[in-house]
């Protein structure tokens, strides 16, 4: 595997080759091969797709100073998860337009990734990321981020700065609300935050349905339901209760019958324990 390897980036070399891909390699450390002499610096897109990486040279962007694409999809190991730190090396890509790292056990992203001005696409999915630093903001070119499943429980404030963002991916993670900030993004044309913990959209003297992107101005017209305690719009989860009606007035309606029961939809924990369909 070794010799095959260094074929591979030797025949990279002397060709001049712009895409180079080492994917399934079960690399567990960069190859060093990469970084000898000046032969790769035409070098523009590396896929190192499923392998084992746990660290990144810190002279990556002196070595390979054209690269605008990067594909570090890894693999989790089944009986442990590597502790992924985006490294130092990341942040000097100043040419780098696409950076994926779905798919591994990253658990922090350094603040020095907000020196990648050129970057356009940015997927974090499927890691184990519990927050973002705020210079993601200084990514103003950023078109895509993708960050669902993680353990997120909050977005960084500063990320109504990425003025380019058009999609944004947030789906199963912990977040309880709908940032407001996320509404001064003038770009954004998709917003997904499926599978999170959502209990309200921020609505209010500060903020008018106007001022909403296009995906949640429409989402505001097509809630689940509406509580059956409070009367609020629910548009993530929905707490039932059921109310056997020969427990009711209404139980004479169906005598003679199988037993029927009312089902009651409450927005929250609190109103399902506080409803009584009596009262």
């Amino acid at each position: 595997m070794a010799s095959e390897l260094c074929k591979t980036i030797s025949e990279a070399k002397l060709e001049r080759h712009k895409n180079l891909f080492l994917n399934y390699r079960n690399l567990h450390n960069f190859p060093l091969e990469l970084l000898k002499d000046e032969g790769l610096q035409y070098l523009e897109r590396l896929y190192m797709k499923r392998n084992s990486l746990t660290t990144l040279p810190e002279n990556l962007a002196q070595k390979l100073p054209n690269l605008v694409l990067t594909l570090l999809l890894g693999h989790i190991h089944f009986f442990f998860f590597l502790v992924f730190i985006l490294s130092l090396a990341i942040g000097s890509l100043v040419k780098l337009q696409f950076l994926d790292l779905s798919d591994n056990a990253l658990e922090i992203v350094c603040p020095e990734i907000g020196r990648l001005r050129s970057l356009r696409h940015l997927r974090l999915a499927n890691n184990q990321l519990k927050y973002l630093p705020a210079e993601v903001g200084d990514l103003r070119e950023l078109q895509t981020l993708d960050i669902s499943t993680n353990r997120l429980i909050a977005l960084p404030e500063r990320l109504h700065m990425c003025l380019s963002l058009q999609y944004l991916s947030a789906d199963g993670n912990y977040l309880w609300c709908v940032p407001r900030h996320l509404c001064q993004l003038p770009s954004l044309n998709e917003l997904s935050m499926a599978g999170n913990c959502l209990a309200f959209l921020p609505l209010g003297d500060l903020l008018t349905p106007i001022s909403l992107p296009k995906s949640l101005l429409e989402l505001l017209h097509c809630p689940l339901g509406h509580c059956h305690r409070c009367s609020q719009p629910m548009f993530t989860i929905v707490y039932p209760k059921l109310f056997p009606l020969r427990e009711t007035p209404m139980a004479g309606l169906h005598q003679g019958r199988r037993t029927v029961s009312f089902v009651a939809y409450c927005c929250s924990t609190l109103c399902l324990q506080s409803f009584d369909l009596l009262s």
